[in-house]
């Protein structure tokens, strides 16, 4: 069988023959590097082949690779690849290029001087059309343009993206939750919509050959290590594709699978914060989430940030006991008076921040705090209380621990924040200061996907 594929590899010497014993038909060339197969090779191949009889390609010189594309290129070697592309159905001929490279990233000069093709194919978007049109005019070719067509049973892809996804680890942001918390989660707002202001922060965290690395972040601190966990999972699983997805529908797929694997009624502000990254007051209904039209400069996020200390408590907490609770009081009096201040919070915090009123946007977040004690009171013990106390007793001007709360980490906001992290840890010695700065890519933007 792989006789059938050696007698389609020519090399130069043999276009000329090639040419004499085929003047009768029309010889279609088209020339790239094919360094890893993908079906978008397949596709074009196939639109080669519909200009004539016979499809010559070209594939580029390892060293060529390796100065147009740089290190680590190409992946696999010049006799692989031009035996794989002579594989393919479509392809009649294939043949390496010249050893060197000339005007507008030509090194297949030669090869058409020899061959002198009927058709030569180029991409509608290729960056240097103007030397091949005159090395065409030199030899007798047409050109032809193609565009990179995507059929409807496949999804578009690129051999750098396969690279990237091989080499290089997966990065999903973590999340600070200023306020508006629980009004995303569907079954406790009774078809009510909610507001959540939130923020994605880095270090990232990262996944790597089934490894991940949470960049020193504790685990269970309330900024939603396991969804951004989940998050990379999913992206890193073979049956996944973002590169087609909007950030709502990857947002969307993350929150449905960890609905379904958790079994318990979740939001989606965790899952929508970490994909869509940087600042939003999202507006959450029940089957739905999207960022509100608000918009706020990073020069005005900046500042405030330098006003933030995020302060790991160093107790542990449980999620899911705040969430049995939430579940039982949320329709009482005091659950449905904290739900609406919460919803408020959400939306009046980003109103806040786009008018660049931190004090006002610290107050919010102390209402939000005191919303959530009211709608679930395991959120706190009387260590966190003590803590609460004196952070305000010390310049605290506002404050809440985040995520569900009953430990993890707390987030404070300050005029002096280095004043207030040196009286905390003085005070609640096994406390820890969290590093952070804000993300503002989004999930694709970051993994280029």
């Amino acid at each position: 069988m792989f006789e059938n594929i050696r007698a389609k590899v020519l090399d130069q010497n043999q276009l000329k023959e090639l040419r004499q014993r085929h003047h009768d038909k029309k010889i279609v060339f088209a020339s790239g590097c094919y360094d890893i197969l993908q079906s978008g090779h397949a596709v074009f191949f196939n639109q080669c082949k519909s200009f004539g009889d016979i499809l010559v390609v070209g594939i580029g010189r390892d060293e060529t690779l390796r100065q147009l594309k740089g290190p680590g290129r190409p992946v696999n070697p010049e006799n692989n690849r031009v035996y794989l592309v002579a594989a393919m159905e479509d392809v009649s001929y294939a043949v390496l290029n010249d050893h060197e490279i000339g005007d507008g990233k030509i090194d297949f000069k030669n090869i058409m001087t020899s061959l002198k093709p009927d058709i030569f194919i180029l991409n509608e978007d290729d960056s240097s059309v103007a030397p091949k049109q005159k090395l065409c005019y030199e030899v007798g070719t047409t050109i032809q343009f193609v565009g990179r067509e995507v059929p409807k049973e496949l999804m578009s892809t690129s051999t750098t993206n396969i690279i990237n996804k091989i080499n290089y680890s997966l990065k999903a942001p973590l999340r600070i939750d200023f306020a508006g918390g629980w009004t995303d989660v569907p079954y406790i707002m009774d078809g009510n919509i909610g507001y959540v202001s939130n923020i994605a922060i880095r270090p990232l965290v990262e996944y790597k050959g089934g490894k991940f690395n949470f960049s020193g972040y504790p685990r269970g601190s309330g900024l939603s290590t396991s969804t951004a966990a989940k998050l990379l999972e999913m992206l890193n699983s073979k049956t996944y594709n973002a590169e087609p997805k909007s950030l709502e529908s990857i947002g969307e797929d993350l929150f449905n699978h960890e609905n379904q694997e958790l079994q318990w009624f979740i939001g989606r502000q965790d899952q929508y914060a970490i994909v869509y990254g940087g600042f939003h007051c999202f507006e959450f209904g029940e089957d739905y989430a999207k960022p509100l039209d608000i918009h706020v400069s990073e020069k005005t996020l900046e500042k405030f940030r330098s006003r933030l200390l995020l302060l790991h408590t160093s107790e542990s907490r449980n999620a899911q006991v705040a969430v049995q609770e939430v579940y039982k009081n949320y329709k009482n009096e005091d659950g449905q008076k904290a739900m609406q201040e919460l919803k408020a919070c959400g939306l009046e915090f980003a109103k806040a921040m786009e008018k660049e009123d931190f004090d006002l946007c610290g107050q919010i977040i102390e209402r939000n705090w005191n919303a959530q004690k009211l709608l679930a009171p395991s959120s706190t013990t009387p260590k966190l209380e003590e803590m609460y106390d004196y952070a305000k007793a010390n310049g605290a001007l506002g404050g809440k621990l985040c995520g569900a709360g009953g430990g993890g980490a707390y987030l404070f906001y300050s005029h002096d924040v280095e004043k207030l992290k040196r009286s905390m840890k003085q005070r609640f010695v096994d406390a820890f200061e969290i590093d952070f700065e804000f993300e503002y890519r989004n999930i694709k933007e970051m993994n280029q996907l």
